[in-house]
């Protein structure tokens, strides 16, 4: 079978794409289940950082692959890439001598980046020697990326761990591509037996597992394999289940949260949210937000209601339910009283027409995780002040909500709440409250009317009947700083100097759990033991951020680096000859260019990929169809710029960044209030607008990095790995500093980050190549061949050797 060069080429990057993409969803599910949510998030960096270190290692090592080696090497990097990742999720499945120690981590996350590294090392040598055609090359390489969030969709339901292997198999495809286009004449044959090695080696061991599962994560969090019954990945999480016991199975999500399936014959044991029926026993309807194992839609039937709507959003979890546990739970989905919503709450409860009598969000999160910060990084888009508010307009005029959460949350649950009910027009708030519980969790009950003094004490004697303490009543805060917070209209002033956050969270700033005041942040960030034990999510942050920043400096003294170990000038020759201080400049302006379109893009997706999965109505398949939707424009948008010539590249890249940046600035004010309206749409436009959102910053934003390779290699081909290099780590830096302003400041400022980075992309622009070379001063430095034409063509003594350099120009076939 005969391949063309430019088949082989486009094929095998969209190939490398594909397993770069399902690896990382892989990846970010496995280290969640294993470490944590925040290594969840920061795994799904490892891509960009792998993507840098490939692209500064060819820049530093040029020969690592060049023509008429070209396609020997991708060929072997693919499938040493292939190799890579099997090794990595061997280790993943051995319990480490403590699977929390940082050396450990450390090892698992220095071993899932060789992968990432040997890819990012292979696209960067692509596009290095496929300049001229990379926007189609950039095309290609999205649509691959595409079609790997796909297959992580399907992937994910057979386990994390064989969507990894399904990776290793793609790896090893793309080094077949690779090596068919290496049988031309003049290009170096690349290594068959080490490319058919990984890919039958990749399949058997797939094959393998699938036949005699061998492959199982051990050390997950609060899981014990021995008592571990089933073990199912959904596209959202781990769901782990204990084997029942006193008549009741644990069901686990992640090792975060714990919800309880109860013995159709056991009662249910009361808990504090069970006192949103003391004041009207069986009057409903009544709707349970995250209902779980059901153990809260067993309280609400105990308590006489005969129409009970659960909203479940883990199809995984649903399928438990109505699966395997179904006999234990007494059918308890399928009864005639109980109505199953699968999907999100907060969707659900702006597009139902029905009121309730009862609305239930319980708190399933475990009290280690509330303890340790480990979900400051995850989205609480329930108990925001709109979301209060949503639940509270489709309550009865009597009806109540009740929230619970970790007892140490309670001042700033009430802050939220009191918040919502004063936008809801009530006067006093504290009127209108009331919370108990016991050890480790609170109920705050919220009614739309002020509580009369018959309602007060039916909740006391609830209360003192089932042993609760009482944490907060309008006549009895229980401390002074609960009543400041209710009555303040300004939580900072109520609570001035405290230790932790109580401002009410927002649509624009949705982080319930994270509680570091701004103020406190340098303090929280410099105390290392501390950080790490008390604020998991800012410790992943802060790790992710420092490693990125030091790996972008080293990147940008590469080229200076170089240039000191280069031979000195001629006798003679006065500094910044030779255009040297000219070339220099360029050169900055270059890596500030491809800096600033990294940063600018992880900050802009951040923000508007996370909005935009919450109108998308595709429940757990939400995520890959906008990583779709995003790549797949982003391409289209690299693929228009292809009729661009280099003279005119220079001002369309600076147009299509300031568009951008007019765009953040606009998406900073509309895109929250946008997101939240949309809720109450239905699923098609509420798709179609997802689809509008996506597709207007990926053109915009696609079209930025073909425009500057082409700037680039004008002048100096050998710069484009580096540049390359520079984009994917300060793309993975703005994802820590997009996560930290988000948290902090809000959405509206991450969005304001990134059209500043825009803006710096449109003022750092590369001029048009007007003397080619002049970006090479000290290209010859690192081992670089001298720069082509303006065209990209090569001199015409080289055009023999260097035909296999810039593939055929005949269509893909």
């Amino acid at each position: 079978m005969r391949v063309s060069q430019r088949s082989g080429l486009f094929s095998g990057v969209a190939a490398l794409a594909c397993a770069t993409v399902l690896l990382e969803i892989a990846l970010s599910r496995m280290h969640g289940a294993l470490f944590g949510q925040p290594h969840a998030f920061v795994t799904l960096a490892l891509s960009l950082v792998g993507a840098g270190l490939g692209g500064a290692l060819l820049y530093a090592a040029p020969s690592l692959a060049r023509p008429p080696a070209l396609f020997a090497r991708l060929a072997a990097l693919s499938s040493l890439a292939s190799g890579a990742t099997l090794a990595a999720i061997i280790l993943l499945a051995q319990r480490g001598p403590a699977p929390g120690a940082l050396p450990w981590i450390a090892l698992v996350y220095a071993a899932s980046t060789v992968p990432f590294a040997l890819a990012g090392l292979a696209l960067a040598a692509a596009i290095r020697h496929a300049a001229a055609e990379m926007p189609r090359l950039y095309l290609l390489d999205l649509v691959g990326g595409s079609l790997g969030g796909l297959a992580a969709a399907a992937a994910l339901r057979a386990g994390a761990p064989r969507a990894a292997l399904a990776a290793a198999i793609f790896f090893a495809v793309a080094g077949v591509f690779f090596f068919l286009g290496s049988r031309r004449e003049g290009e170096q044959r690349a290594p068959g037996g080490l490319v058919a090695t990984f890919v039958l080696g990749s399949a058997v061991l797939l094959a393998g597992d699938i036949g005699a599962p061998w492959l199982r994560l051990s050390g997950l969090r609060q899981a014990k394999v021995d008592r571990t019954e089933i073990e199912l990945w959904s596209e959202r999480s781990l769901i782990t289940v204990d084997r029942p016991r006193a008549g009741a199975a644990a069901v686990r999500i992640d090792g975060v949260a714990v919800s309880p399936i109860l013995d159709a014959k056991a009662t249910p044991p009361h808990q504090p949210e069970d006192i949103a029926y003391a004041l009207h026993r069986d009057q409903g309807p009544v709707l349970v937000v995250g209902a779980g194992g059901g153990r809260d839609v067993r309280a609400a039937l105990k308590a006489g209601q005969k129409d009970v709507v659960a909203v479940e959003g883990d199809r995984g979890v649903v399928e438990l339910m109505r699966g395997k546990y179904a006999e234990l739970s007494g059918r308890l989905y399928d009864k005639p009283e109980v109505r199953l919503a699968p999907g999100d709450g907060r969707s659900f409860v702006r597009r139902t027409p029905l009121l309730f009598r009862n609305i239930v969000i319980p708190s399933a999160e475990t009290a280690e995780v509330a303890a340790t910060g480990a979900l400051a990084l995850t989205e609480s888009r329930l108990i925001t002040v709109e979301g209060i508010g949503d639940f509270l307009e489709r309550l009865q005029p009597e009806g109540t909500l009740v929230v619970t959460r970790p007892e140490g949350d309670l001042e700033r649950l009430l802050a939220v709440t009191a918040a919502a009910l004063r936008r809801a027009g009530a006067a006093a708030p504290n009127d209108h409250l009331f919370a108990c519980g016991a050890a480790p969790r609170t109920a705050l009950l919220v009614r739309r009317t002020p509580l009369a003094r018959a309602d007060i004490d039916a909740l006391r004697r609830h209360c003192r009947r089932h042993k609760l303490a009482e944490a907060f009543a309008p006549d009895r805060p229980q401390a002074p700083i609960r009543g400041r917070l209710v009555a303040a209209a300004d939580a900072r002033a109520a609570a001035p100097g405290a230790a932790t956050d109580l401002t009410p969270p927002t649509d624009d700033r949705p982080f319930f759990s994270y509680a570091v005041p701004a103020r406190r942040l340098p303090a929280v960030l410099g105390d290392l033991r501390a950080l790490r034990a008390e604020h998991k999510g800012l410790f992943a942050l802060a790790s992710l951020l420092a490693v990125a920043s030091v790996l972008s400096a080293l990147a940008a003294l590469l080229p200076r680096l170089a240039a000191r170990r280069s031979a000195p000038p001629a006798a003679g020759t006065p500094p910044g000859a030779a255009g040297g201080a000219v070339g220099t400049r360029r050169r900055a302006r270059a890596l500030a260019f491809f800096a600033a379109i990294g940063a600018g893009f992880a900050l802009v997706e951040l923000a508007v990929f996370r909005h935009a999965l919450l109108m998308l109505d595709l429940p757990s398949h939400e995520l890959p169809a906008a990583l779709a939707i995003l790549f797949v424009s982003a391409g289209v948008g690299g693929l228009l710029t292809a009729r661009v010539t280099p003279d005119a590249a220079a001002g369309a890249s600076a147009r299509a960044a300031e568009a951008l940046a007019a765009a953040a600035a606009l998406a900073a004010v509309g895109l929250v209030p946008l997101a939240r309206w949309s809720l109450g749409l239905g699923s098609f436009p509420r798709a179609l607008l997802a689809v509008a959102l996506l597709a207007a910053f990926g053109l915009l934003a696609g079209s930025l990095a073909p425009l500057g390779v082409k700037l680039v290699a004008a002048a100096s081909p050998a710069l484009l790995p580096l540049c390359w290099a520079l984009g994917a780590l300060a793309g993975a830096a703005g994802m820590a500093l997009g996560a930290l302003c988000a948290m902090n400041l809000g959405y509206s400022a991450l969005l304001l980050a990134a059209g500043l980075a825009y803006l710096v992309a449109a003022v750092t622009v590369p001029p048009a190549a007007a003397g080619a070379g002049a970006l090479d001063d000290d290209a010859a430095a690192a081992g670089a061949p001298p720069a082509r034409g303006a065209a990209g063509a090569p001199p015409a003594g080289e055009a023999a050797e260097a035909r296999p350099d810039v593939p055929e120009a005949a269509p893909v076939a």
